[in-house]
């Protein structure tokens, strides 16, 4: 309870913040490509904040019919991941935010009994990147409208990056345990 109040606070906390931001942007004149990352890292920051922190209080996820988290032609999937390189977008994460096995161990305990809590951390990390993904590149169109086009192409490349990336990696590994699941029926009930 206090958890979800306090993910609550911070969730309202970012939306007041992403507005402010939002409401004074036209007034910032970029000196440096530094303080331009720094602003298109903000905004990322703030309205990705507003829907992570969202993700973690309540089941915000079911907010999506379950055939969105349905995988439903695997070998696109496969195609599209490989051509953004996804290999090396995990890599990173592992060296990186991923790298305590304890943090792993949150999301998948290595065990089958722990593929239904995999499936729907997956679920939720998605719906947590995919709003944020609409809504920056909603804000980047207005940046650009605006007059703040450097800002915007800063703040497009972060989004890409910090949600789209993230939005098929989680598709990825549904793809995968979906494989798997089927691999592991019965050949009477895969025919049917």
């Amino acid at each position: 309870m206090i958890k979800k109040l306090l993910l609550s606070i911070a969730t309202l906390f970012l939306i007041w913040q992403s507005y402010m931001l939002l409401q004074s942007i036209h007034k910032f004149e970029p000196n440096s490509w530094g303080s331009i990352l720094f602003v298109a890292w903000i905004i990322n920051l703030f309205i990705t904040g507003i829907f992570a922190f969202s993700v973690f209080a309540f089941p915000t996820q079911k907010l999506l019919p379950k055939s969105y988290y349905r995988i439903s032609d695997p070998r696109r999937l496969k195609r599209i991941c490989n051509l953004m390189r996804m290999d090396l977008f995990r890599q990173m994460l592992l060296l990186t935010l991923w790298k305590s096995k304890k943090q792993r161990k949150k999301y998948f305990n290595g065990k089958k009994d722990g593929i239904p809590n995999l499936i729907e951390q997956s679920m939720k990390s998605e719906f947590g990147h995919l709003l944020p993904f609409v809504f920056i590149c909603i804000v980047s169109v207005y940046l650009i409208a605006i007059g703040q086009n450097s800002v915007s192409l800063a703040t497009i490349l972060i989004n890409i990056i910090g949600n789209l990336y993230p939005i098929y990696l989680q598709r990825h590994h549904r793809m995968r345990i979906q494989i798997i699941q089927k691999r592991q029926q019965p050949l009477k009930d895969r025919m049917n």
